[in-house]
C-alpha cells in the first residue's frame, strides 16, 4: 500500500511539474501576441482596421523570441507575412525589430531585374528614350 501510494505522489508531481512548464510556454505565447498588438496600435501609420492578423508561429529561446505573423487586407487575398525579434523585458516582451518574410534582398540592391525590363538593358526603350541607369 505505501509503495502505491508513493507511486502515486510522484507520478501528481510530475503531472504538477509538466502542467506549470506548460502553462508558463502558453502565458509566453499569450504575452508574445498582446505585445505585438501593443505594438502595432502604438503606430500611427498602420490602418489596423482594414486588416487582419494572425501570429503563426512564435520561438522562444529563453529570453529571446520571434513570432511570424501574417495579415491579410481585409475582403482582399492580399496578404504579407512580418517577423518580430521579442526580448523579454521582467514579466513583459518587447519588440525589438521587424522586417517581411522572403524579401530578404528587396532593398540591398543586390536582385538584378528581370531580362527584358526596361533597366536591364535587355530591353528595348522607345526611340529618343534617355539611357536607364
Amino acid at each position: 500500500m505505501r509503495m502505491i501510494r508513493r507511486q502515486l505522489i510522484t507520478v501528481l508531481g510530475i503531472l504538477c511539474a509538466l502542467a506549470t512548464a506548460c502553462g508558463k510556454t502558453v502565458n509566453d505565447q499569450d504575452a508574445i501576441r498582446a505585445s505585438i498588438e501593443k505594438h502595432l496600435n502604438g503606430r500611427a501609420d498602420l490602418n489596423l482596421s482594414v486588416m487582419d492578423r494572425e501570429v503563426k508561429q512564435v520561438s522562444i529561446s529563453g529570453d529571446h523570441a520571434s513570432a511570424q505573423v501574417e495579415f491579410r487586407l481585409k475582403g482582399s487575398d492580399a496578404r504579407m507575412e512580418i517577423e518580430y525579434s521579442l526580448e523579454r523585458q521582467g514579466k513583459e516582451w518587447a519588440v525589438l525589430s521587424s522586417h517581411p518574410m522572403g524579401m530578404d534582398n528587396a532593398h540591398s540592391g543586390t536582385e538584378q531585374p528581370p531580362s527584358g525590363a526596361p533597366d536591364s538593358g535587355g530591353g528595348h526603350l522607345p526611340q529618343g528614350h534617355p539611357p536607364v541607369n
